[in-house]
């Protein structure tokens, strides 16, 4: 799990690159709302929401969010001014408005690489919608990248902001939407890779009827002291004042880096993780490190051997469950020729080849009391005995050993020895599983696709919405490495430059993969997969497989061009529509299929028949 990505090297930088590389200007007067055409699309975006209650997450296009009371926010907006003053208050909530709206930036950039510049920058109002702060309506934008030209102008309704304002204060004599002004400077900033400024010229909260902000560059406005201050913008302005290249259709390839070493992960569990290992890599200290298969504790383990003093000296690793445990002694502290049959020569062991450097035991709950007694005495006393020799070998060796099992509770049972376990604890570092962890899933994703695509020599842009949601979603048993084969096994299947789908990952199976609830473009509740309601109504069976609840879906989005007139043909058939409403009629029901019939003016008989024909 590769290191955090530097601030100076994010995917936002990429897609600047790419976006100053175009030179093309982009006009858009709009006296109503953004245009529906484009990539990403409202309905691209809505999609981007994906809910999953039973886990306590809330995703909108990769990221964390949370639900609040709009009166919670102005109750902690007030406290904020009444504890810090106006003036900082202010200060602080556009800056927090600022890291939101470039986050939301960043995700964009990577979710969209090949978007269109109108889309992608409307998309930065319409998840400002989503995320429930203010209506938009666009008035007029402009970006000229060849000569460093950018205007935009929106109207901003049902403020939030404004409302919480009034409610507390009532009329204000200066503009109150302070968080939103954040929001819209750090969001046009990153994308354009110029220091953008938003003002509001007309504000809610003063009793105009709309809001109107106005963004220009930093350098185009007459003063912007004390927008800069608010903004704490000096970042920035350091970072972006590399040269962008000016050679069109730039490569990703020539942004790349070496990501071999890297620790990709920003959730709490990780980053304790890897503080914990940063602290004790340069000490002589023995670690332990736990966590379920599949968590990187190998990984973990070979970063601490490089950032360690004997990162020049010899890595040796040994998975002790998958040796005979007649073999483990010879394995770890080596033979003698002639100690049993087939010695025909003397040859070192684990301990003896890792001298001066680190030995890795892999799963050592799985080793013999015999083995367990040889190793303790090999980390105390710093010596052993080969098998079938009688003299001493002194190594100087630091012990790495991990384990998926709970030593504490094998120590109870009396299968592992207590004092070799306190000798092992002396560091311990406890990796989250990947379910823990659910914020590092799409950095992963694209940590490993980018590593696949390079190895197999295919250009893949991304991944589609739907395969983000079904993953953030999806509970990991086989935690990391699992993600990574669902990856590369995508990478393999996928043509070039499709972006991977559910369908690449399952190759036709139906794994155990729900549909997530999300939003329809209309800001509704889309139906959760059937599976699980299905499942638990005493009717075996009545389970629908993944794959046409995922053709479900599709005969859906198809229905819905066909009826509004986006298509001359329906698409799909008769058959697919039919398992949507049938679906849609169980999910209504809880999996009641006489309820169900009942909704669709079927005989339960008839829904079963159909249940049983779509296995």
């Amino acid at each position: 799990m590769p290191r955090s990505t530097p601030p100076d090297s994010g995917p936002e930088e990429d897609f600047i690159a790419r976006l100053l590389s175009r030179k093309k200007r982009l006009l858009v007067n709009r006296s109503s709302q953004f245009q529906d055409s484009g990539f990403p699309n409202a309905e691209h975006l809505a999609e981007t929401v994906t809910f999953a209650p039973q886990d306590g997450f809330i995703w909108l296009c990769g990221q964390r969010m949370m639900l609040l009371q709009g009166s919670a926010f102005g109750a902690m907006r007030r406290e904020l001014i009444k504890s810090m003053g106006k003036d900082k208050a202010r200060g602080l909530l556009t800056r927090l408005g600022w890291q939101a709206g470039a986050r939301d930036a960043a995700q964009v950039a990577e979710q969209w690489p090949e978007g269109d510049h109108a889309a992608l920058y409307s998309a930065g109002p319409r998840l400002h919608m989503l995320e429930g702060m203010v209506n938009v309506e666009a008035v007029r934008f402009e970006i000229d990248n060849s000569i460093g030209h950018f205007y935009s102008e929106f109207l901003w309704h049902n403020s939030l902001e404004a409302d919480e304002h009034l409610a507390t204060y009532g009329l204000s004599d200066e503009a109150v939407c302070w968080m939103s002004i954040g929001y819209a400077s750090g969001y046009a900033s990153s994308l354009s890779g110029r220091l953008i400024v938003f003002r509001e010229l007309e504000c809610c909260g003063c009793g105009q009827a709309a809001c109107r902000i106005v963004g220009k560059p930093a350098n185009q406005w007459d003063d912007v002291s004390a927008e800069l201050a608010y903004l704490d913008a000096e970042a920035f302005l350091s970072e972006s004042n590399h040269p962008m290249p000016e050679d069109d259709g730039l490569l990703a390839s020539e942004y790349e880096v070496d990501l071999s070493a890297e620790m990709v992960g920003g959730s709490s569990g990780f980053i304790a993780a890897r503080q914990l290992l940063e602290k004790v890599a340069p000490t002589q200290a023995t670690v332990l490190l736990t966590g379920e298969s599949g968590v990187g504790k190998e990984f973990f383990a070979q970063t601490l051997h490089q950032h360690s003093r004997r990162s020049d000296r010899p890595w040796v690793a040994l998975n002790c469950a998958n040796l005979p445990e007649n073999l483990v002694e010879a394995e770890l502290f080596g033979v003698e020729r002639g100690a049993f049959t087939g010695a025909e020569r003397s040859r070192p062991g684990r301990f003896e080849r890792a001298d001066g450097g680190t030995l890795f035991l892999d799963e050592i709950g799985s080793l013999s009391a015999s083995a367990q007694s040889k190793i303790l005495r090999a980390l105390q006393e710093g010596e052993f005995e080969r098998v079938g020799g009688n003299t001493s070998i002194k190594v100087d060796v630091r012990v790495i050993a991990a384990t998926h099992v709970d030593l504490r509770a094998e120590v109870a049972a009396g299968r592992f020895r207590e004092d070799l376990f306190y000798r092992l604890n002396v560091y311990p570092i406890h990796l989250p599983p990947l379910r823990e962890r659910r914020e590092d899933i799409q950095p992963l994703m694209s940590y490993f696709l980018r590593r696949f695509t390079q190895r197999y020599e295919k250009s893949i842009p991304g991944f589609t919405t739907r395969l983000v949601n079904v993953l953030l979603t999806h509970t990991f048993p086989g935690n990391i490495r699992e993600l990574q084969n669902l990856i590369e096994r995508g990478v393999i299947t996928c043509d070039e430059g499709e972006a991977m789908d559910v369908k690449h990952i399952t190759l036709g199976n139906k794994e155990s993969f729900l549909t997530p609830t999300g939003l329809t473009a209309s800001g509704r509740l889309q139906p959760a997969a059937v599976a699980e309601t299905v499942a638990s109504a005493a009717v075996p069976d009545a389970e629908l497989g993944r794959d046409e609840l995922f053709g479900a879906e599709t005969a859906l989005d198809n229905l819905r061009a066909f009826v509004s007139g986006q298509r001359r043909e329906l698409g799909t058939t008769l058959e697919d529509v039919e398992t949507m409403l049938i679906r849609l009629a169980l999910e209504k029901s809880d999996g009641n299929i006489t309820a169900a019939a009942q909704m669709l003016g079927m005989s339960r008989a008839q829904v079963s028949y159909r249940i049983k024909s779509q296995k």
